[in-house]
């Protein structure tokens, strides 16, 4: 089988993927060689796999698209791009959808129900992570490109809010904040390349994952693939990625269907993060079938779509 990325998939460019979804392809890409997929940018192809704001390849036998989130902010223009990817998936001969959420999503707000459709989430390399450190940690991790759907400030208020109720860790947030406190106990870091990172998720007592209507984060795989615990909310696609991983938060839901104010969330009970952290800093979390999850496991699933479409 042969297959072209609609992106420079280069392994040497990982770390300058300049979004998640290429940070993934170049790492689906990497795992298909090594699992003898002859992975490479001839002119004529088996496969074709391309991002929404990416053209067919005509040459290809199959052009597959893979679909990220959708546009729902009714705060953005999300009709002019929606339309242009319901364009694209009508172009293409197959999609691959990063969760069940994503799925939903697309066939009741656009109306889209392909038959050729595969549900795949992201994936990561777990032998790009080091052995857990736990017992020598004491602080949470907070990781994300900041915007208040991804609700840094509940973050931030109810670690504070632990700590009054006698938690006696860190929190460390990397990223730019949009919700900046004075607080000894609260560390901003900023942007931290990949080794840093992998370094965090080795030692942290858990990672922070407390976004509204999230799809399919590599941040949140990243943290599962370390082995490194959640505290996650209940809607959006996290619940299909934290089961067995973590704490559950629960999160109001999206009935798919209307446009809302994607950075006006509903609030959390910031009590229940607060007694999440203080019960997975006293008590730790054991982890269940991350294997799913690693690059693959993912990269195996995309072959057999790909055969089964062929």
């Amino acid at each position: 089988m042969i297959v072209k990325f609609g992106c420079n998939v280069n392994s040497s460019l990982l770390n300058k993927a300049k979004s998640g979804k290429e940070k993934f392809l170049i790492r689906l890409a990497q795992s298909m060689r090594s699992l003898g997929v002859d992975v490479c940018d001839k002119k004529k192809v088996d496969v074709f796999i391309r991002l929404a704001g990416q053209k067919n390849d005509s040459n290809a036998k199959l052009n597959v698209l893979r679909l990220n989130g959708l546009w729902f902010n009714s705060e953005q223009p999300y009709k002019k791009i929606n339309k242009a990817i319901v364009d694209a998936v009508n172009k293409s001969d197959a999609i691959i959808y990063q969760g069940q959420f994503c799925m939903d999503a697309y066939q009741r707000f656009l109306g889209i129900n392909k038959k050729f459709s595969a549900i795949i989430s992201n994936g990561a390399d777990p032998s790009c992570f080091e052995p857990r450190r736990q017992q020598s940690s004491n602080f949470f991790l907070a990781l994300c490109k900041w915007r208040p759907h991804k609700r840094l400030k509940a973050i931030v208020d109810s670690f504070i809010l632990a700590n009054k109720m006698g938690l006696d860790s860190d929190l460390i947030v990397i990223g730019d904040p949009d919700y900046v406190v004075k607080n000894k106990r609260v560390k901003y870091l900023g942007w931290q390349n990949n080794k840093k990172i992998i370094r965090l998720l080795s030692k942290a007592i858990a990672s922070l994952h407390l976004t509204y209507l999230d799809w399919c984060p590599n941040a949140m795989i990243e943290s599962i693939v370390a082995n490194c615990p959640l505290i996650y909310t209940s809607s959006g696609g996290h619940k299909e990625l934290g089961q067995d991983m973590g704490i559950s938060i629960a999160d109001s839901e999206w009935d798919c269907k209307h446009a809302i104010q994607l950075y006006k969330p509903p609030p959390l009970e910031l009590n229940r993060i607060a007694e999440a952290m203080i019960q997975m800093k006293n008590n730790g979390y054991d982890m269940n079938d991350s294997v799913k999850f690693h690059i693959d496991s993912i990269a195996k699933r995309y072959i057999e779509f790909f055969e089964e479409c062929l």
